[in-house]
């Protein structure tokens, strides 16, 4: 029997890292078995750059969708968000262009369409993934008007984008090391300052926020704005790994992203998050596609083992939370049955 003190201080660790976050973190280690045994070119030098590279530009635009999940919302804008971003350095970052200048618009762009989308969830209280797929398909539509499919005459992002992009140490890509700055600045705002923690004071209870002085609309509209930067972020890198981009470059973001937070351990019901289980998600399934190809899966096996897996994840998140009895009382409860 544990004493006291080490009975205390396990509840503690309990309730600081709950066990719906520690999902992801089995699956990558079954995943890291798996990839061993089965494919392992997968976890190779050249495999490991373009994982590294995929998980990191896929945890940037998760983040995002983490804070918006935070909130008690979902986006599905996502893809159009990091479309539009690397459209605009495409389309912008000609020779001779300022990078300087074209990448801060670029983030600019992004952070407004999420901000408008901030506006009319949280301001005017419309449905998040009704306007959110609206936006989807009006900036889609935008940029399809405006810069038409390849972004510029000949589709190439920046060459000294695509080198920052594309560069990597010790088989780490650029974007991975961005995304594990970027999440460790995200996870210290969220932990350690007033405002981040009042984001998931927000999205646990908007109304007792209220009640407490807690200004919700300016928190909101704020974690919006990150939001819009993050998947600037995201889509900047994206467009520089790719090279050429195309109008359809965000696409497997759109449900990607959602997955990740998922797998993560993130309630979709709004509150408090972990930034280090999202990331290991992220890596996750990038490895677990990377892998499957390696394995040489077909396209519909790598899909039916990817949605195959997130219902595991899913389960066993669930399983950590409540344990089989409280999952068979709940289940009793909605059938209307008695509580044993």
């Amino acid at each position: 029997m544990p004493q006291p003190a080490v009975q205390n201080r396990l509840t503690d660790l309990k309730y600081r890292f709950p066990a719906r976050y520690l999902a992801s973190w089995g699956a990558l280690l079954v995943l890291l078995v798996f990839a061993l045994v089965v494919a392992p070119a997968s976890l190779g030098g050249n495999s490991v750059k373009v994982v590294s590279a995929l998980a990191g530009i896929l945890a940037l635009a998760a983040m995002g969708q983490m804070l918006v999940v935070m909130l008690g919302a979902i986006d599905l804008s996502v893809s159009a968000v990091l479309a539009a971003s690397a459209g605009f350095v495409v389309h912008y970052g000609v020779p001779g262009a300022n990078l300087w200048l074209v990448i801060p618009a670029a983030l600019v762009v992004s952070l407004v369409v999420s901000v408008v989308n901030g506006f009319f969830i949280c301001v005017l209280r419309l449905n998040s993934i009704i306007v959110t797929l609206a936006t989807y398909g009006i900036v889609t539509g935008g940029m399809l008007l405006w810069t038409g499919v390849s972004f510029s005459l000949t589709g190439e992002a920046p060459e000294q984008l695509q080198q920052v992009s594309q560069w990597s140490f010790l088989n780490i890509n650029t974007c991975f090391l961005v995304a594990l700055i970027v999440g460790l600045i995200v996870a210290a705002v969220l932990s350690y300052t007033r405002a981040g923690r009042r984001v998931a004071q927000v999205g646990s209870n908007p109304r007792a926020a209220t009640a407490l002085g807690v200004r919700v609309t300016l928190v909101q509209m704020s974690t919006f704005a990150a939001v819009g930067l993050l998947y600037g972020i995201a889509g900047v890198f994206l467009a520089g790994f790719i090279g050429t981009p195309d109008i359809s470059i965000g696409a497997p973001y759109q449900l990607a992203t959602v997955t990740a937070a998922a797998i993560a351990g993130l309630a979709f019901s709004g509150g408090p998050t972990s930034v280090a289980s999202l990331l290991v998600s992220c890596v996750f399934l990038q490895l677990l596609d990377q892998a499957l190809v390696v394995a040489g899966f077909s396209t519909g096996a790598r899909i039916v083992i990817q949605g195959f897996a997130l219902v595991v994840a899913v389960a066993a998140i669930t399983i950590s939370q409540y344990g089989i009895a409280g999952i068979r009382r709940i289940a009793a409860l909605q059938l209307g049955r008695p509580v044993k």
